[in-house]
């Protein structure tokens, strides 16, 4: 559910929204695309790729949760973000590309369906509407990327915080009395990935907004209380 349903909110940035490759697609278009798959269902840790394997395939999260990162020489991890149920990934499989550039690990039990590249590319062919949502999800993809970079020229810590706790709510936010619930386990440190900052920063960063009332934490479980509250601290840049 998104954000948007809280009174509470501006609107959210266009890219932040879950992508729907189906969109404005006919039953028919749909089904030939799945035709052309094959189903594999991952458990909570096993890779869907890594680095460097060979980009022979495009991939489709029908349920559960795929982190995208890469890995430093040294083995830190730097998030790009997580795939919510409808996304595309497998960013060499889509661009042409030899090998795959990241990792993609199932953080929960995950479906998921693969497609050669020969075929995604007929069916986008096929269906142009497909096409035009593939541009936009790239779009989509290309404004995250920008985002981080300015994030880690211009924003402080906390600036960089709110924004990926409103990502996170936005994917996977549910409305509840509480506030906006954000159903994925997500560990400090990886939030700490997302944002390129330590661990420590952000559970200092998190218990100071617990105490300003604006999220409410039970271990891994995150509450946006005031949503309103975090987006005046982003950028105006970002909401264009």
């Amino acid at each position: 559910m998104s954000l948007q349903t809280n009174n509470e909110l501006d609107i959210v940035p266009w890219y932040w929204e879950p992508f729907n490759l189906f969109e404005g697609v006919s039953d028919s278009a749909r089904d030939n695309f799945f035709h052309l798959t094959e189903k594999r269902r991952y458990g909570k840790g096993e890779y869907v790729f890594m680095a460097n394997d060979l980009a022979k395939k495009v991939y489709y999260l029908n349920s559960g949760v795929v982190k995208i990162f890469d890995l430093s020489k040294i083995g830190s991890q730097t998030i790009f973000w997580y795939c919510t149920p409808g996304d595309i990934f497998g960013a060499g499989g889509i661009s042409g590309s030899p090998s795959q550039s990241v990792y993609a690990q199932a953080t929960q039990a995950s479906e998921i369906f693969s497609i050669s590249r020969p075929n995604f590319e007929m069916v986008l062919k096929e269906h142009p509407q497909m096409a035009i949502n593939m541009i936009r999800l790239i779009g989509a993809r290309l404004r995250l990327a920008c985002d981080s970079v300015v994030d880690m020229s211009e924003s402080n810590a906390a600036v960089r915080l709110a924004r990926v706790l409103l990502r996170l709510g936005t994917n996977y936010g549910y409305v509840t009395k509480a506030g906006i619930e954000i159903r994925i386990r997500i560990s400090h440190q990886e939030i700490a990935s997302m944002m390129g900052s330590s661990r420590q920063t952000v559970n200092s960063l998190l218990h100071k907004f617990s105490q300003d009332g604006w999220i409410s934490m039970n271990g891994r479980d995150l509450i946006l209380i005031s949503p309103a509250d975090l987006h005046e601290m982003l950028d105006e840049k970002t909401v264009g």
